[in-house]
């Protein structure tokens, strides 16, 4: 019988997978990046109220 349902498990190789946390935890981690890039978004949209900032272009001499 083995640990995992259904799964065959070679005792021979180095390491074996275990595709469910893998794929929980991919989809849990590109969630969080899209979840932080929507919120860094918002939050220059609201830190600057609709207000185009006039960008000045300063030389060095």
């Amino acid at each position: 019988s083995s640990l995992f349902l259904g799964a065959e498990i070679d005792l021979d190789a180095d390491f074996v997978y275990d595709y469910h946390t893998l794929r929980v935890g991919g989809l849990v981690f590109a969630g969080v990046i899209v979840f932080l890039s929507f919120i860094l978004l918002a939050g220059n949209k609201i830190a600057n109220c609709g207000k185009s900032k006039v960008r000045e272009l300063v030389s060095s001499s």
